[in-house]
């Protein structure tokens, strides 16, 4: 069952556990979803032992899985009603990310131009970005709030030639967000290991969870959409890139400047989206990563949003479910049976088994999605 504790300093204390009658929350829930910081919310009465040690900004809140760590948190509002329960907002420690901030600069070429750090050559990808931008966080705060860089890419983003800059004045997490995630793709995840936070870039989520999500066991319901808002047939695709003396440039294909599948359009017609990138500087390298994204627009599959029970909740020897990991749902009577990624949910501390989760996945069709993009 899940456990929570507020760590102070170097002294834990016990804040829930289903074992402790005077350890008791009134109500929890905890979020996760892929790309994003993460929350935890939960109310305590007045005479829980904890309740006068509850302080914005102060301590680590810890989520466990009997005895394992499942994620940390700190405490971002408190609020206190009229029969002085306390309720506890916290969001997960990537929130560091959003106490430091990215002054006006030029990622380019071979130097990172900065009025902080210059680290001197290096090479222009995404991945390095990213290592500079964790890098000045860290210079920014103090030790707790720092986090170690993790790539874990495998070299998948080093063929895109990745060059930015920005004029103003950001948070963190904000330019992670903007520059990589929703331009070149990617996975941010956090890790803890020993006493450091791993900040953990991936370019592919490839872990499963154990469980299978199965009608007449453990789902409870099923819903699937077709999300066909983003059908195109055709991309018009168009890179902002900044050059060697700092100038922005624009790029797009010379000749037919969209990128199609001619075998789709005598069936749908064409259907264009135009797609923005950031950092592609060369005509080959735009033509080659709109051609990829494009089996993102033609994909009509399903998304799928299933209410299930955590088979956890009914076995302490099962691993729960875990966001950004491969899952199984069979379902006989949908004609369903497809692993698919779990990229959200929310979870009933006091009721595991009343828990929502959200698989981005899709019910194959007459394309199956090979690349996620966010546009």
């Amino acid at each position: 069952m899940y456990r929570i504790d507020y760590l102070v300093g170097s002294t834990s204390y016990s804040v829930y556990s289903p074992f402790e009658s005077d350890r008791r929350i009134i109500s929890g829930t905890y979020h996760r979803e892929t790309n994003t910081i993460g929350s935890l919310t939960f109310s305590v009465l007045y005479n829980h032992p904890v309740y006068d040690l509850f302080k914005e900004y102060k301590g680590i809140v810890r989520l466990y899985w009997g005895t394992a760590l499942i994620y940390k948190f700190r405490i971002i509002k408190i609020h206190r009603d009229f029969y002085n329960t306390l309720t506890i907002q916290c969001e997960g420690l990537l929130g560091y990310l959003n106490d430091s901030i990215v002054k006006p600069y030029v990622f380019n070429e071979t130097h990172w131009l900065y009025p902080v750090v210059d680290p001197g050559a290096h090479a222009c990808t995404a991945v390095e970005f990213l290592r500079e931008l964790i890098a000045l966080h860290n210079f920014q705060v103090t030790a707790a709030q720092q986090f170690e860089f993790v790539d874990e890419t495998n070299g998948a983003f080093d063929s895109i030639a990745f060059t930015t800059s920005q004029t103003s004045y950001v948070k963190s997490w904000n330019e992670i967000e903007s520059k990589v995630l929703k331009n070149i793709g990617g996975y941010v995840q956090l890790r803890f290991s020993g006493g450091s936070n791993q900040f953990v870039f991936k370019a592919a989520l490839t872990d499963s969870n154990t469980q299978t999500v199965r009608f007449r066991q453990n789902l409870k319901d099923l819903e699937l959409e077709t999300a066909s808002r983003k059908f195109a047939t055709a991309i018009y695709p168009i890179s902002t890139y900044t050059d060697s003396n700092g100038a922005r440039r624009t790029l797009k294909l010379t000749g037919t400047e969209y990128i199609d599948k001619p075998l789709l359009t005598p069936i749908y017609g064409r259907i264009i989206e135009c797609v923005q990138y950031e950092g592609i500087n060369t005509e080959e390298k735009l033509r080659e990563t709109a051609q990829r994204d494009l089996n993102n627009y033609i994909n009509r599959g399903k998304p799928i949003k299933a209410s299930a029970t955590d088979m956890s909740a009914l076995d302490s020897s099962v691993p729960p479910l875990e966001v950004d990991r491969l899952t199984r749902i069979i379902s006989e009577v949908n004609n369903v049976d497809v692993t698919v990624m779990l990229n959200a949910f929310d979870v009933d501390i006091l009721d595991p088994r009343s828990s929502t989760y959200t698989f981005n996945g899709e019910v194959p069709s007459f394309v199956r999605k090979t690349y996620t993009y966010r546009a």
